[in-house]
């Protein structure tokens, strides 16, 4: 693995100069509402805590993203996905007679449903932008993922001024994703299926935490403080290395855009768990382009998966910018400027 990531490092190096490292001296008048941010890490973290434990948590969390998706003007339709699960009937083993009165397995289906948003387009082409709604049990999941899914609403807002694009763009909040990502499973390979003309996937999963400590930041491998140093204080943006120019224009888009440091890492080749842990990975699988951006999660946030991930732990001046870069980026990409392959 450090063999690996070290080689990566000159063309890294060569990237990051190219680009520059220097933040755009005036960021766009687009900014996002901070407040509202708030308001929604706290719903889901706080107020509607546990949110996805019980189909009632689950009901009332996505009757807030639907309310949240309409007031910003997008059309938002429910998808719902079955899941299948085999479990043995332990009382099979207790019974005298288990074949006469008792089966060994059990068949169990399970309904779960993703949130889509619509802004329509003037072409079939189409952007992706995802964020997963569910936690892990007895965590409030503030920073995962309560803060993508404010970023996305967010996000919502800003496009509700923009005249229409060329491109439909598609904001999704996934289910199950801490379950083994089958919400984003199931609607990558439904857009497949449909020969949809996905152009980009844009993934968001713990994006609020952040710190300006040095040794803050950890990596899968120590020799990437080397490359990357040690701080927290910036964003992460994965992209696989035949996708190049997306991970260049973005880049571009996202820093001219907002002050929030991003640091582009393109994924080596082949799997990688530790890359390919969110909603992004799917859309790989099929064959689309897609970015992942992250503040690293449990390489950097000592409340991953924990019951002290709460809405107070995050730096809300910096998420607040999340969206504003996305924005921009999805500019970049339907005005043209970049060219993904297809």
């Amino acid at each position: 693995m450090l063999t690996r990531i070290l080689a990566l490092r000159p063309f890294c190096l060569a990237l990051l100069f190219s680009f520059g490292l220097l933040q755009a001296e005036e960021a766009k008048k687009v900014a996002a509402n901070k407040e509202r941010i708030i308001q929604t890490v706290r719903f889901l973290s706080e107020e509607n805590f546990p949110r996805t434990r019980t189909p009632a948590d689950d009901e009332k969390t996505i009757e807030y993203l639907v309310k949240s998706m309409t007031d910003a003007g997008l059309e938002v339709t429910r998808g719902e996905f079955v899941i299948m699960q085999i479990i043995c009937d332990n009382d099979f083993f207790e019974s005298s007679s288990p074949f006469e009165d008792k089966v060994m397995f059990e068949s169990q289906r399970y309904t779960f449903a993703n949130i889509h948003a619509f802004k329509k387009g003037k072409t079939n082409k189409r952007i992706v932008v995802g964020a997963h709604y569910d936690t892990v049990q007895n965590s409030p999941g503030a920073d995962d993922n309560a803060s993508a899914v404010a970023a996305l609403i967010e996000l919502a807002h800003l496009l509700k001024e923009t005249p229409q694009l060329n491109c439909d763009v598609e904001l999704v909040f996934y289910d199950l994703e801490e379950a083994g990502l089958y919400g984003s499973r199931y609607h990558a390979k439904t857009l497949k299926k449909q020969k949809a003309n996905v152009v980009c996937m844009l993934c968001m999963d713990c994006v609020g935490f952040y710190s300006d400590e040095e040794n803050s930041q950890n990596y899968p491998v120590s020799g990437m403080s080397l490359l990357y140093g040690t701080k927290g204080d910036s964003l992460a943006m994965v992209g696989r290395a035949q996708d190049t120019k997306l991970l260049t224009e973005a880049y571009k888009a996202f820093q001219q855009a907002t002050t929030l440091k991003l640091v582009p890492f393109p994924a080596p080749k082949g799997p990688d768990i530790v890359l390919s842990r969110s909603d992004h990975a799917p859309f790989w699988g099929e064959g689309y382009p897609a970015l992942f951006f992250t503040d690293t999660a449990d390489f950097r946030n000592k409340n991953y998966h924990k019951a002290t991930d709460t809405w107070d732990t995050l730096d809300y001046d910096r998420l607040a910018q999340v969206p504003v870069g996305l924005y921009h980026i999805i500019l970049a990409i339907d005005g043209d400027g970049l060219h993904v392959p297809q």
